[in-house]
């Protein structure tokens, strides 16, 4: 491995010093970097490039839409940006949500791999009352200590909701065992209505639409499987390992538009099937949210704007992409950025027939 090479890699495999890099910059862009403004700027700034990411996931929970993953793989790119900024060798890694986190084997006769309690803090509810504990808290991700009302409540909790100040608590309750065991007995059970899909299950899907709803499908369970902040959809990127289980989602993604002799995935007029022009409507089930497609401007670094008068007055403004700054972007899900994925190391040595 090359520190540098820009590969997103299984972060179990990485080299010791580099999963050390990456939490440290991690650390770094909350402790360091800060958008513009103050605390109550009447769209609040001064916020830290990490609490940033909370407060666009809940401006625009992009869910169980056609653009579930061009979505997300923008918020990742994104943050591997402002990682970058930090350390320009800083790379993405993924969290292969074949193996238990807490236990990814390491060959050689060495003890599991345990990403919670050797970089993330605490995973178990029977730990420290289910807060993750340092080193997550000594750098202020969170502050259970906070005695005025300058803290981060629930999502629904609109009396605190100012993305500059932190959430009271950071929590996980991770499953024992493996992501696709869990899903085994809930499916079993007849709680869950799909079982696990396995990455050759995803990537052979034979077109977008199948393969999206399989990967979001194992997505929300993984939410579940981790449990605590993450579990809950509307407070999930308030825990970094959120970017872990994301860059996987996005991983599988790119996986399946590499496939040999499958080059019209990489193709924005061709990728996305007969979803390429659905629009952004209000969630017929949930009046509240906003299902996005295709055709949508990425909110919120467009500025959070979308021509539906219904869509438009359930987005909430950001900065810097809006006022004062205005920084926005306006391009859509098939922009060739959003198309055309970052490397992975299940894409870059992938085999393709010589033309």
């Amino acid at each position: 491995m090359v520190l540098g090479d820009r590969i997103r890699r299984n972060i179990g495999q990485v080299d010791e010093k580099e999963r050390g890099i990456l939490l440290d910059a991690i650390i770094a862009i909350h402790e360091q970097f800060h958008f513009d403004g103050k605390r109550d700027d009447d769209i609040p700034g001064g916020v830290s490039y990490w609490f940033k990411q909370d407060e666009i996931h809940q401006s625009t929970h992009v869910h169980h839409g056609p653009a579930f993953l061009p979505w997300h793989r923008e918020i990742c790119n994104r943050f591997e940006d402002m990682l970058r900024e930090y350390n320009k060798d800083i790379s993405l890694h993924y969290w292969d949500w074949s193996y238990d986190p807490a236990a990814i084997p390491t060959g050689e006769g060495k003890p599991p791999l345990d990403l919670f309690n050797n970089y993330f803090g605490n995973a178990y509810r029977n730990v420290n009352g289910g807060l993750v504990g340092d080193p997550l808290l000594k750098h202020g991700f969170y502050d259970p200590t906070i005695t005025n009302n300058n803290f981060r409540g629930d999502s629904d909790d609109e009396k605190h909701n100012n993305p500059f100040d932190p959430p009271k608590y950071l929590r996980r309750n991770k499953q024992r065992g493996t992501l696709e065991s869990y899903m085994k007995k809930l499916f079993e059970s007849g709680k869950i209505d799909k079982p696990f899909f396995t990455d050759e299950q995803i990537v052979g899907s034979s077109n977008y639409e199948e393969m999206w709803k399989k990967i979001e499908h194992v997505h929300d369970l993984s939410h579940s499987y981790i449990g605590g902040t993450i579990g809950d959809p509307h407070s999930a990127f308030r825990d970094p390992f959120v970017f872990l289980l994301h860059s996987n989602v996005d991983r599988l993604f790119a996986t399946w538009q590499h496939q040999p002799g499958q080059e019209w995935r990489l193709n924005p007029e061709n990728v996305y099937g007969s979803l390429i022009s659905t629009i952004a409507k209000v969630d017929p089930t949930d009046s509240k949210e906003v299902i996005i497609g295709i055709q949508s401007e990425l909110f919120p670094w467009n500025g959070s704007y979308d021509p539906d008068p219904d869509v438009q007055k359930r987005l909430r403004k950001v900065r810097p992409w809006a006022a004062p700054e205005n920084k926005f972007e306006r391009k859509n899900s098939t922009h060739p950025s959003v198309v055309i994925p970052r490397p992975y190391d299940t894409t870059v040595n992938i085999k393709r027939p010589s033309s």
